[in-house]
């Protein structure tokens, strides 16, 4: 048969020709004009091809003799052919085989009967260490890669198997060539001859060390979760999606008085009724959205109490990515919402308490301030007059330093509480900046003088002529700096300096230092220096007086300005106490902060003066009347508003707190029964000085506010503005 030859019309009769039967040159219809002689190739009782027998010059048919050789011939090609099939079949088998192994990771042995010779697959090669040298191995060395134990229970196993025919599955520790110690299992079955005698066995061999390390990890785990489970004081509970408990841990006994074997399945039954429909919902959130979803509601206890539990749920998704049930954490949280309610209980009485605080205070202020106006007030006109000796007139000096003292103490105490509670607000006005210091300095003059201290002022030509920031906080920060030199400098000077530099955001950042020669301030009383209630040695405050307040509402109000604020000092050689604000370029008219002893307002006018105090009455009539202006008083509201009615005013100065009819009340009043053409000025002449007072004497219709005790500048500046 010649190789690549197409099938040929002598082919196709040979196919059908029967097995052993041969075509003779003449029998058969061929394309091949060489083509001689053929017959069927049989193989395993099959026809499966044909040998066809061709010559190269004109030949008789066969004979009989020629014929047998030709039937010889298409024998032995069958039984190649045969040979030929099979292996391929056992190739495709072994490889199939190789692959089963590969990807079960498992292999195969066989042990013969009589020779007790082994055959290994390269899997079980590969499980010892070896490399597949496709040889036969002794049984003996086969188990000698097993422990001694072992290897006596593998030979026990291998010839009871030989012997009864039973097989045997065993889990064996084996020690690779390498060293390396792995566990593995072998299962055995015996194979057989067909009169049933047993001539080997058979097995399959698996390494099991990593799956059974992963048992052991998950074995851990599962251990660890439990043990967790069941000792935390949390409760672990499994929901399916009917609503059941999968799984609930023991900790329900403690939060609900119930065990796990009491419960029924459905665990929404020990929600509280009025939280049942809000924690499914909270259910149903975890398993749409997936993601944790927290939840407080109330449930029952065994004894009928309610617990507040916070529960925490977490949906969990098959393979397929659908979610089977809810993981849900529930916690004890009853302790903490009593402390919630003692903590708005307690927030209710602070803010109760503030409330009072702030009355107490604004009620303290009103009752100092009264009567401190009288006694500024007349220690003032008392120093002014000319009929006193000089040892009355130091009397009067200081009756009227030790009122302004007491004033001082006050405005620090309000002030204070003020800044604890964020009511201060940062004005921005247009102020001269170097009047501003000159007079602020100017007030502590007299002090110095009277102590001998030297006062100094140096103030940076360079520095602009009008800024815009809060020119009386800056007033207040320095004056306290000023005061303080002067209290605790017993001899030698005081400086006051004042400079600064443009800043690259285009404002000014000011900086305003004031140094003495006094005693000083040491290292370790730092930290108190800005302390409020504080003074650096608690003895000065029986030597020098004062609240130690000062410096705590300067640091304060420095810091609302968006500054800093600090000092220098050496014990014994004096300190110096500096602060530093960011301040705007502001060209328009300045507001005036100089300090006014002796106003000169040139107008004139009638004036009504509404206080319950006689004292008070009788200073303002005595000050207003040295002003050139006609006075009428009133000691209520009722007053005030029948006066208003009978005959006109141009200004009215009314108190807020009197009997009958307060001057807020009073306010509305007249406002009530005036027309907006002819509305009088009402100015609010009371010691409520506080933001809130003085935003209801507004609202009540007043046009302004001045507090006790009086300034005789501001007083007639703003009748001057009203009268004008």
């Amino acid at each position: 048969m010649l190789p690549g030859v197409a099938l040929c019309s002598a082919g196709r009769q040979t196919l059908k020709a029967a097995p052993g039967e041969i075509l003779k040159r003449g029998e058969v219809e061929s394309d091949y004009p060489e083509y001689w002689a053929s017959t069927p190739l049989v193989a395993d009782g099959a026809v499966a091809g044909a040998v066809i027998f061709l010559t190269d010059r004109d030949r008789l048919a066969p004979d009989r003799g020629e014929c047998d050789l030709i039937a010889r011939i298409g024998a032995i090609a069958a039984e190649i052919a045969s040979g030929e099939q099979a292996r391929r079949e056992l190739n495709d088998r072994n490889q199939m085989l190789g692959m089963i192994e590969e990807m079960a990771g498992v292999g195969w042995w066989r042990i013969e009967k009589q020779t007790r010779h082994t055959s290994w697959s390269s899997h079980v090669f590969d499980i010892h260490g070896l490399e597949n040298n496709g040889g036969s191995r002794s049984v003996s060395e086969g188990v000698s890669f097993y422990s001694r134990d072992d290897q006596s229970v593998l030979n026990e196993a291998i010839e009871k198997a030989l012997e009864t025919g039973e097989g045997y599955d065993l889990r064996l520790n084996l020690v690779r060539q390498d060293g390396k110690k792995r566990i593995v299992v072998t299962r055995s079955a015996a194979e057989r001859a067909p009169n049933g005698e047993i001539t080997g066995l058979f097995g399959v061999f698996r390494d099991i060390t990593d799956y059974e390390a992963m048992l052991e990890r998950l074995r851990r785990n599962e251990a660890r979760y439990r043990l967790l489970a069941e000792n935390v004081s949390d409760v672990i509970t499994r929901v399916k999606m009917d609503g059941s408990s999968k799984y609930i841990s023991p900790a329900i006994e403690q939060l609900l008085g119930w065990s796990v074997e009491e419960m029924s399945g459905n665990s929404l039954e020990y929600v509280h009724p009025d939280d049942r429909e809000k924690a499914v919902v909270a259910l149903m959130e975890a398993l749409r959205s997936g993601k944790p979803t927290r939840l407080e509601n109330r449930a029952l206890h065994r004894d009928g109490s309610v617990v507040w539990c916070e529960c925490t749920a977490k949906a969990l998704h098959n393979d397929d990515g659908m979610p089977v049930e809810v993981v849900v954490v529930i916690r004890d949280i009853t302790q903490r919402k009593e402390l919630e309610l003692e903590l708005l209980q307690a927030k209710d009485r602070a803010e109760h308490a503030t409330i009072a605080k702030g009355e107490f205070l604004a009620n303290m202020s009103h009752e100092l301030r009264t009567p401190l106006t009288s006694v500024i007030g007349y220690s003032g006109l008392l120093r002014a007059s000319k009929q006193l000796s000089d040892q009355e007139r130091l009397y009067a000096e200081r009756i009227e330093t030790s009122s302004n003292a007491l004033l001082q103490v006050i405005n620090d105490i309000l002030d204070y509480s003020k800044l604890e509670a964020d009511a201060v607000e940062i004005e921005k006005v247009a102020f001269e900046v170097s009047r501003l210091m000159s007079d602020t300095a100017g007030i502590v003059q007299r002090q110095c003088e009277e102590k001998g201290l030297e006062l100094r002022l140096d103030i940076d030509a360079g520095l602009p002529e009008i800024l815009s920031g809060d020119a009386a906080r800056l007033r207040q920060v320095t004056l306290n700096f000023l005061s303080n030199a002067v209290k605790f400098t017993a001899s030698g000077r005081v400086m006051l300096k004042a400079f600064g530099k443009e800043t690259e955001e285009g404002g000014y950042r000011l900086r305003v230092e004031v140094r003495d020669t006094g005693i000083g301030v040491s290292e370790e009383k730092a930290e108190l220096i800005f302390g409020r209630f504080n003074q650096a040695d608690a003895s000065t405050t029986r030597v020098y007086g004062g609240t130690g307040l000062g410096l705590a509402i300067s640091r304060r109000l420095i810091e609302l300005m968006g500054g800093s604020i600090g000092y220098v000092s050496e014990p014994g050689l004096g300190a110096t106490f500096w602060f530093e604000v960011p301040l705007d370029f502001d060209f328009a008219v300045p507001v005036s902060v100089a300090v006014q002893t002796t106003p000169a307002i040139e107008v004139q006018g009638r004036i009504l003066l509404v206080d319950d105090a006689a004292a008070n009455r009788e200073l303002v009539t005595i000050i207003l009347s040295s002003l050139g202006l006609e006075v009428e008083t009133a000691s209520n509201g009722v007053e005030a508003v029948t006066a208003v009615r009978r005959r006109g005013f141009d200004l009215v100065l009314m108190d807020v707190h009197m009997p009958e009819m307060d001057g807020l009340a009073a306010t509305r009043e007249i406002r009530r029964s005036e027309g907006e053409e002819s509305r009088l000025p009402i100015i609010a002449l009371t010691a409520n000085v506080q933001g809130e007072q003085v935003e209801r004497c507004l609202a009540a219709g007043m046009d302004g506010h001045l507090a006790k005790p009086i300034q005789v500048g501001e007083l007639a500046e703003a009748i001057r503005h009203w009268l004008k």
